[in-house]
Formats: structure tokens, C-alpha cells, sequence
């Protein structure tokens, strides 16, 4: 196979270079102002950008172009590169500090607020790409803060970027750089020896020939916007890669100005591999909060360890298997015949935290509950069945009902029954059925036994033998009271949920032949139970 392909479908607007027909100045606010200049001190891409004074004024720079491969329309995002030099003298967010522009003419536009004295510099970065969708509609007064200039048509043909500022600067102090729209980018090829990589994409992305802004490297770690397609080509089309990394820290951007669904995580085709390990993402905001999509039910996507946070949705397809990972604060896992061991869902903020069909495909698992929706969607049963539930969970409701926090739900109709065996070690489940059938928790018996032998012959007591089991956390409640069989031995069987600490004695209760000294015995019954033996010594 041929080495990765790292691609992208970006379609340039304008590169901002020299020669760049179309550039004009919006002087919004203040007066006066100068000619957007050509220049190399803040470009970001290629060789140079067009550069201004913002000067105790609100001043943007714009270009006037129609894209060569068509129009941009409602609903397209835009990547747009800006520098802005003197951030601490920009207005806040909400008076649009620093902005970007679309619209139809120099007097027809929508500003859309990126950045503000309180966050760039701090949070934010002086040079940047910004990614968002161009609409012509404000949002005065709630974030995200867009103003209105004129009326703004749908197909916009002036792209720009500007600053806000509150006190005179020496010199230019913004500059636009290129400016591109489409979605994001694509990998495919790669094999075993030489796989794709995330530090392979950022790489070409990150180039100053390219600078795409989608997978940005910021200094070890990568910060995300749009398509990250493994396995399609930038036409959209399924194309097998092979993808393998480790030890990886990816930030979601919250581009406040996208689609919800703008940044997402596509693995395709069906000979495609993908092989994560220890790949931590982080959403940083909950406009556009990621998702990540197996599109094709033979595309190989193995995830072990990492911790993924506030992401979107996950919808996995039957060759995907994951092993440690960790959802905190993400949307619905959907699992189309994926298998889960020892992960952990912790406070999903769908109703849903996993909708799976079978849960013998969830192995030893952790659910944890915000407070309200079920850890499991089993959707409907058709058939008589059984399965086994061997995981733990936290703060779901502790009886079986509709109250919507039931570890289970399940759609079941009569005639049908199902089985659900929680074994030793488990949660109980709580289940809240929908449909007429029944559903069945069965819980996991563990045995609490005891022998008592004679400490000078090594042989059972007998019958005449009793041992006494105490609960310790209220010394009230007997876990075993019971006289040994023929062969020594007190035993009971009983549902394990959590393990136990006992305490109690073991005496020989005949009034003839030989007498026993009194024994205190103690122990903690765990998921295997509990077995003890003891020997009592004889009275001379």
C-alpha cells in the first residue's frame, strides 16, 4: 500500500498574496483610516497577508471576491485566517474585540465576535483560524454575539477580518491572512509499517504552505475544527486507510459560529483499520461538541484506554471493540455490535448513556448517572432471551419503575421473556420495561460456609457444632445461624451486592461427650463468598 495520503477540501477564496485584487478597508467606527498594505509581519499562510491600523476605532480588512469554484452559500463554512498584535486594547467579546465579516458588499455584512480583551491572549491565541457558517441573522445581547450591517444577502462575496480597540497604537496591528471554505480533511492509504498518523496530518497542516487550520499542532497537543476523515478520500468518497497512534491529546474547538455537527470524526470503508490507544479528546464547549462516526460495519476501529469529555455522540459498527476507555460527560454511545470492556461511563448527558442490543457485549464496565437517564437502551426484544450483566453502576434508581433513571430500558412484549443473570460482583440492574413481557433479574448467589473439625484428630465435630454470623456494620442481622451437617460444615447461600464484614463464634452445644473450647471467628463475604474452617480444641 501506498504511503498515508493527508488531504483536505478546502477551496481557496483568497490566499491573501501579493497582487490580491479586491482588498478594501471597513472603517466601521472612528473615521479615516488607511488601505489594507501588503506585508510579511503577521502573515500566517504562504508568503505574506494584507495588514491595517485599528486605532482607537473599529476597522476590518476585506476582500471582494467570488470563489472560483462557486459560490458560498448559507449553510458552508468558512476558514478564515487574522493576527491581531495588540490584544490588550481590544474590546471585550460582546463589543466584538475581534471579529470576522461575510456578507455582499461593504456596507451589507455580519460580523461575527471571536474573540475579546478577556479572552485572547489569555485562552485564545493572537494568530488564528477561525471556522464558522455564514448566516444573516444576529444574535445581540447572548453569545455567540453577531452584529448585523445592512442586509446581508445569502451568497456573500466579502470576507474579511477586523478588530474593535479602545486606545491609539503605533503601526499596523491586524492582519488577514487566507480565507477558504469547505469541511475538513480526509486520510486514507497507510499500512502496518507505515500507518497514518495524527502528527502525520497536523504535519501537512501545518505547513506554511498549507496552514488548513483543521488539526493544529499547539505545542505537543492538537486542537481540532471540521472533518477528520479516515478512510474517504476529499471527494467524499470510501477509500481504505490504515491508522494507528498512541498517547495523543485532541481539543474540539467550540466554533460558536458552526453547525453543531461541523467537527466529527468519520472512519470508513471496509477495509480500513484504525487502532487507537491511550487517545484522550476534550470538547471544549457544547455548540459544536464533536461526534465521532464508523460509517462502515467492517471498518476495524480498536480503542484502548484514553478518556474522551464532552464529546457529541459516538456510533460505533460491529468490527469496533473498545477496551478502557472512558466517556465523562459525553452524548449517547450507540454500539451496532461493537463490544465494550472495562469502560467506563461517567455522567452521559444523553438519556441514554449506551444503546446496545446485547449485553453480553458489555464486559465488567462502570455506569455513574448525573442524576436523570437510564445507563443502558436495550431497545426492543423479540425473542425469548438471556443474557449476562456483570458491571457495576452508581446513583440510578434503586428499584425498577418509569421514572426515566432505571439502569435498564428495555422494550419487551408478551409472550417474550428476558433473563437478565447478574452475577456476583455486579450492580443489580434496576430495569424500567416498556411492553407487555416480562423481565427477569436474576441475582448472583454466593455461599457462606464454615467447617468445624476437632483440633486433636482433625475429624468433623458433627451435628452438635452451631456457628453464628454477624453482620458488623449493625451486629443485628445474621448472615448464618446454623448447626453443622454430619460432615462439619454450616453453610448458606445468599444474594451478593456489595461485600460484607461478619463476625461471630463457632461453639460445640452438647451437654455430653467431648467438650470444645468456644471459638470468635471473623471475615469479610466477597464476590467468591465466604469459607472458613476452624478448630475447636478439646476440654481435657
Amino acid at each position: 500500500m501506498a504511503a498515508p495520503s493527508y488531504t483536505e477540501d478546502l477551496t481557496d477564496i483568497s490566499l491573501m498574496e501579493t497582487g490580491e485584487t479586491g482588498v478594501v478597508a471597513l472603517n466601521i467606527s472612528g473615521g479615516g483610516g488607511g488601505t489594507p498594505a501588503y506585508g510579511i509581519d503577521f502573515k500566517m499562510q504562504g508568503t505574506g497577508c494584507f495588514d491595517k491600523a485599528a486605532s482607537n476605532a473599529e476597522r476590518a480588512i476585506a476582500v471582494n471576491k467570488t470563489p472560483g469554484a462557486g459560490t458560498v452559500a448559507t449553510g458552508v463554512h468558512i476558514f478564515q485566517w487574522g493576527f491581531v498584535a495588540t490584544p490588550g486594547v481590544c474590546e471585550n467579546l460582546a463589543t466584538r474585540g475581534v471579529y470576522l465579516v461575510c456578507g455582499t458588499s461593504a456596507t451589507n455584512f455580519m460580523q461575527f465576535h471571536v474573540e475579546g480583551s478577556e479572552t485572547i491572549g489569555a485562552v485564545g491565541r493572537v494568530g488564528k483560524c477561525y471556522a464558522y457558517d455564514y448566516v444573516t441573522t444576529s444574535n445581540t445581547g447572548s453569545v455567540p454575539y453577531r452584529t448585523v450591517n445592512g442586509s446581508p444577502g445569502a451568497t456573500p462575496t466579502y470576507f474579511g477580518y477586523g478588530l474593535n480597540t479602545n486606545a491609539t497604537v503605533k503601526g499596523s496591528n491586524m492582519g488577514m491572512d487566507a480565507v477558504r471554505y469547505g469541511t475538513g480533511g480526509f486520510i486514507t492509504a497507510g499500512d502496518s509499517g507505515t500507518p497514518a498518523t495524527f502528527d502525520g496530518f497536523s504535519t501537512q497542516n501545518d505547513s506554511e504552505t498549507n496552514r488548513w487550520g483543521i488539526l493544529t499542532n499547539i505545542g505537543g497537543s492538537y486542537e481540532l475544527q471540521g472533518t477528520f476523515a479516515i478512510g474517504q478520500n476529499n471527494g467524499g468518497t470510501a477509500t481504505l486507510a490504515y491508522f494507528e497512534d498512541s498517547d495523543v491529546s485532541i481539543t474540539l474547538i467550540d466554533t460558536v459560529h458552526s453547525t453543531t455537527d461541523f467537527t466529527k470524526f468519520i472512519i470508513d470503508h471496509a477495509s480500513t483499520e484504525v487502532y487507537w490507544t491511550n487517545i484522550t479528546i476534550t470538547a471544549l464547549g457544547t455548540n459544536n461538541p464533536g461526534e465521532l462516526t464508523v460509517v462502515n460495519s467492517a471498518s476495524v476501529f480498536e480503542v484502548v484506554g484514553g478518556t474522551w469529555t464532552g464529546l457529541g455522540t459516538t456510533d460505533l459498527e460491529a468490527a469496533c471493540t473498545v477496551d478502557g476507555l472512558t466517556w465523562r460527560g459525553c452524548g449517547a454511545v450507540t454500539a451496532n455490535g461493537a463490544t465494550f470492556d472495562s469502560c467506563v461511563f461517567d455522567q452521559s448527558t444523553a438519556t441514554d448513556a449506551l444503546v446496545i442490543a446485547d449485553l453480553d457485549d458489555i464486559t465488567t464496565c462502570h455506569f455513574a448517572s448525573d442524576g436523570t437517564g437510564h445507563a443502558i437502551d436495550l431497545g426492543t426484544i423479540s425473542a425469548t432471551a438471556s443474557m449476562e450483566w456483570d458491571s457495576t453502576t452508581s446513583g440510578y434508581a434503586s428499584s425498577d419503575g418509569t421514572t426515566g433513571d432505571e439502569t435498564i430500558l428495555v422494550d419487551i412484549d408478551s409472550p417474550y421473556v428476558l433473563t437478565i443473570n447478574s452475577v456476583a460482583g455486579a450492580t443489580k440492574p434496576t430495569i424500567h420495561k416498556t411492553g407487555t413481557g416480562t423481565v427477569t433479574v436474576l441475582e448472583a448467589q454466593v455461599t457462606i460456609a464454615v467447617t468445624v473439625l476437632d483440633d486433636d484428630t482433625g475429624s468433623a465435630i458433627g451435628t452438635t457444632a452451631r456457628v453464628l454470623l454477624y453482620d458488623t456494620a449493625d451486629y443485628s442481622t445474621e448472615i448464618l445461624n446454623s448447626a453443622c451437617s454430619a460432615g462439619g460444615v454450616a453453610s448458606t447461600t445468599q444474594s451478593y451486592t456489595a461485600d460484607i464484614d461478619v463476625e461471630g463464634w463457632v461453639r460445640e452445644m452438647s451437654t455430653t461427650g467431648t467438650d470444645y473450647t468456644p471459638a470468635d471467628i471473623s471475615g469479610t463475604v466477597t464476590s467468591a463468598g465466604f469459607a472458613l474452617t476452624v478448630r475447636l480444641k478439646p476440654i481435657d
